[in-house]
Parts: C-alpha cells; structure tokens; sequence
C-alpha cells in the first residue's frame, strides 16, 4: 500500500503544481475563466487514465538490474511522470497562442519538459534506481508529447505538413515495431538506439525552436534546420527498419 500511497501523492502533486502554474499564466494572458476550466477539466481526466494505468500496473515498479521491488515512486520515474502529464499544459499553450502573446510562457514549458527526458535516465543509471515500469514510461512519453504536440503545432500552421508527415511516420514504425516484438516474442521490452536517441532529441530540439519563433519570429536559417531534420527522418527510418529487421531474425526473447 505504500507503493499506491507514494502513486497517488506523485500524480497528485504533479496535477496541482500545473495547474497552479497555469492559473497564473491565466491570470497574466488573460486566458479567460472557461479557458482555465476547460483545462482544468482536460488535466484531471488525463492524470487521472495515468493513476489508473500505474495503480493497476503497480507490478512493474522494480529495479530492472535486481528485480527488488519498489515501495514508492523514485525520483526518476517522478521526472518521468512529470513529462507525461505536461502534455494537457502545453496543449492548451499551443492553442492559447493563436490569439495571445505566450511564447515565452510556451517555450521555457516545452524546453523543460524536453530536458526532463534527458535527466531522468541519467538519474536512473547514476543511482540504479531503473525501473521496468520507468522504461515503459519513458519510450511511451517521448512518443506520445512528441506525437501529439507535432500535430497541434502542424494543425496551427507551426510545423510545415511535408515534416508532420516524416515525423509521425517515424514514430509510427516505432511504435508497430514495438508491437509486432510484443506479440511475436510474448513480451513488452522498451529498446532503442544510438541513432534513435538522437532523432528523438532533434525533434525536442526542433519544436523549442519553432515555440521560441513564436516570441522571437522565425529566422531564416529555420529553414535549413527543417531540411536537415527531414533528412535525420529519412535516416532514422531506415535505422529503424534496418534494427526490427535485426532483432525478427534472432532467435529468443530480446531485453
């Protein structure tokens, strides 16, 4: 019971410290009273699907090099889940910013959550403190904000639709990848590779650009930038492919 205990108090926490944060972004944009509700409402249904999956799937919080369970959530699955349920927040920054000035707001909320991705493993491997059930949290967090927030910024005109389409389709193959080692090898095993780690971080990158040129403007070496990340997408297709191609053809359960 310490473990749902310390489950509850993290998502708990998380939910009232952002929307504490964006009731006082309300208050300085002008967001209106419906607005907050409205996200309101958003956060505590997502964060509450996000307490429901970890309570049922308690199980998963051991240590993947000793197999000891866990009593609470470490400091790195918390960083984690602070990714995770940013996701509603920067959201609505997106769409606030279609008739409010919330560029800075929107780029300091996307670079933290992007650089949360880049702490909470190192966290975990300094202090051995990684966990199956943060594995699973972590590749599924990179892909859904990354997914989820390309589309809001292509469907308002941030994101050129040709770079959508590399991106998404990139993840996709991931994702179906995942899921076809899942069902053949009767197990759920997070991977990733060299290359994939660093398409993931120029895409973080990339989106804390286009969310600066919202307050800054755009520049015009973003253009190039668009060029060089489509054909890091190009690549990191071909990598993926190249990798679950790999695995299918080695006998055995893949960890």
């Amino acid at each position: 019971m310490s473990l749902v205990y310390s489950i509850v108090s993290t998502v708990v926490m998380l939910f009232l410290g952002e929307t504490a944060v964006f009731f006082v972004l309300s208050r300085v944009y002008g967001f209106g009273t419906e607005f907050f509700l409205l996200f309101l409402a958003v956060q505590a249904g997502f964060d509450l699907i996000i307490l429901t999956f970890l309570i049922l799937n308690r199980s998963f919080f051991y240590i993947v090099q000793s197999g000891q369970a866990e009593t609470r959530v470490n400091v790195s699955n918390k960083i984690t889940l602070f990714r995770i349920t940013m996701l509603p927040f920067l959201l609505f920054l997106i769409f606030a910013s279609q008739k409010r000035l919330v560029g800075p707001a929107l780029v300091i909320a996307t670079a933290l959550t992007f650089l949360s991705d880049f702490v909470d493993g190192r966290i975990a491997r300094a202090k051995n403190l990684e966990t199956y059930m943060g594995k699973i949290l972590d590749s599924a967090s990179d892909y859904l904000v990354l997914g989820i927030i390309a589309a809001a910024f292509c469907f308002f005109g941030l994101l050129k639709t040709w770079l959508f389409i590399l991106i998404a389709g990139r993840l996709l193959i991931h994702s179906l990848g995942m899921m076809i080692l899942c069902l053949i090898r009767k197990k759920l095993s997070p991977q990733t590779t060299f290359f994939g780690k660093f398409t993931i971080a120029a895409i973080m990158v990339f989106l804390v650009l286009e969310s600066a040129a919202l307050f800054f403007g755009r520049p015009f070496w973003m253009a190039y930038v668009e060029i060089a990340l489509g054909v890091i997408m190009v690549l990191s297709v071909i990598d993926k492919l190249v990798y679950f191609t790999g695995i299918l053809k080695k006998p055995g359960v893949q960890s």
